[in-house]
């Protein structure tokens, strides 16, 4: 779990990566990220979204397999003006480490597609329901499906 923590194992080249992904304030590290209130939140909001969404199942590691590592990303978000609107934080697993057909058989990765959206924005629209929420980022609409 020390990887998790310390980003440990990562190439020259990948931290180099790394490094430029961030903007100047960004943290690079659990342990720099884990100081600040602001950065302490936005994993605590991961967090919660990956519980909330069940993205993992706890389960024991088969004989003879290498557990692989994860870790934080960091990332401050900007609105147009350049000010600071959120500061995000994403749990990431380090695929470098894993091998299809070992760690994987398939790949999975949520997108919310327009036509999906649109698709459930015409529903509640013919259905007369009011959408109070649309969160993409979660993939979770919330309607009132009490007709206006």
């Amino acid at each position: 779990m020390a990887d998790y923590e310390t980003g440990e194992g990562l190439s020259e080249e990948e931290n180099m990566y790394a490094m430029m992904m961030v903007t100047e304030n960004d943290p690079i590290s659990f342990a720099e990220a884990v100081k600040s209130k602001k950065w302490k939140h936005a994993m605590e909001a991961e967090m919660e979204a990956i519980e909330k969404n069940q993205t993992w199942k706890l389960a024991d590691l088969p004989k003879d397999a290498k557990p692989i590592g994860v870790r934080w990303v960091f990332k401050t978000k900007l609105n147009e003006n350049g000010d600071v609107e959120k500061h995000k934080a994403r749990l990431v697993v380090k695929g470098y480490a894993q091998r299809y057909g070992v760690y994987y058989t398939e790949v999975f990765a949520p997108v919310a597609r327009l036509d999906t959206i649109q698709t459930i924005l015409a529903v509640a629209a013919q259905c007369g329901w009011e959408v109070f929420q649309l969160d993409v980022k979660t993939l979770c609409f919330m309607v009132n499906s009490r007709r206006k």
